[in-house]
């Protein structure tokens, strides 16, 4: 069973989103969102992108802490 868009929270779909312009780290991640006034923990950021990749939504690449796009659930609930 996948994570649907109506379920996801707003730091999956920051999270979405940073993916689609590429590749990204949970660190990566937590500095820009950071620079943009939100503050979230670094354990959070960290295990955001795990649970995606669970719901097959974001691909961890060779196990390395660097996540990449699989598909996006804001724009299908399939």
């Amino acid at each position: 069973m996948g994570l649907y868009a109506d379920i996801l929270s707003d730091l999956d779909r920051y999270i979405l989103d940073t993916l689609t312009e590429g590749r990204a780290t949970p660190t990566l991640i937590k500095k820009i969102r950071n620079d943009q006034g939100w503050e979230y923990s670094r354990q959070y950021i960290s295990q955001r992108p795990k649970r995606l990749a669970e719901h097959n939504r974001v691909v961890n690449i060779r196990d390395t802490g660097v996540y990449e796009l699989n598909d996006d659930p804001q724009v299908s609930n399939t």
